[in-house]
């Protein structure tokens, strides 16, 4: 499996700063291409946000160049990922909130992040970023660990409901501003001329699933030029309809050969 991988991500129209951090990185491995990508949103309520988000992306690419190697040599690559990423996550969720109290602030991140390896997809999710698989149909990968969606599996809620709900940012957990944090892990066969989409809630609150889909139809997605403009035509439309928080996607476009994409 080849690759073709854009981002873009902006402020939005209101905060000053991007509390917003991502990570798109390549490798290879047996001389096959090995890809991870993430998304972390630092939380637009607690102060330095970003400081949070940054560290957490850091850790990832950290543990892509220093701890992966080792666990693609084992036999069961996904059970010995996840063991891995909630070691990751539990140490940083401990590293950050000890910064937030030498400092006396409080400060958390989301995380969503997938691993492309061989013919297979790995994710580990806290807090409310998603990721997407795009294909004949549009997919979510991940499922939001917050309290209206909480409510709306229990029947208190309708979708609708949900999307107008004062709680809808209130989030069940997040790295750094959580007790403990136990992610959320998934994996599933990577599809052929498939687009996966991993973003902030700035992004997909402001733009339908239908309009992602189309947009990001891996049918018109040949290049990377196309798709970092087709990523940055949404997030103009998010702007246009108001979204005031950070805003960031990123798209890994997937292709049996990449003359082929």
């Amino acid at each position: 499996m080849h690759y073709l991988l854009a981002y873009a991500t902006d402020a939005g129209i209101k905060k000053n700063r991007n509390q917003d951090s991502i990570l798109i990185k390549q490798a290879v491995w047996k001389g096959n291409p090995v890809v991870l990508s993430a998304v972390c949103d630092g939380m637009g309520g607690l102060m330095q946000g970003e400081v949070a988000s940054a560290s957490l992306i850091r850790a990832f690419s950290g543990w892509m160049d220093q701890k992966l190697p080792e666990l693609l040599l084992r036999r069961h690559t996904g059970q010995a990922v996840f063991r891995s990423w909630r070691n990751l996550l539990t140490d940083m969720n401990r590293r950050i909130g000890a910064y937030g109290k030498r400092y006396h602030i409080q400060l958390g991140t989301t995380v969503t992040a997938v691993l492309f390896v061989k013919n297979r997809y790995y994710t580990v999710h806290v807090g409310d970023s998603r990721a997407y698989e795009i294909a004949n149909r549009s997919r979510q990968l991940t499922r939001d660990q917050t309290l209206v969606q909480q409510e709306m599996e229990r029947g208190n809620l309708t979708r609708e409901e949900a999307g107008r709900d004062v709680r809808r940012n209130v989030l069940l957990q997040c790295v750094g501003a959580s007790d403990q944090v136990i992610p959320a892990c998934g994996t599933g066969k990577i599809r052929k001329d498939a687009v996966y989409v991993i973003c902030s809630d700035g992004f997909y609150r402001a733009v339908r699933e239908s309009e992602m889909k189309e947009a990001l139809d891996p049918g018109i997605l040949k290049k990377e030029s196309v798709m970092e403009r087709r990523l940055e035509d949404l997030i103009r439309v998010c702007r246009q309809r108001g979204e005031q928080d950070n805003i960031s996607a990123l798209a890994v476009r997937t292709c049996k050969r990449r003359d082929k994409c």
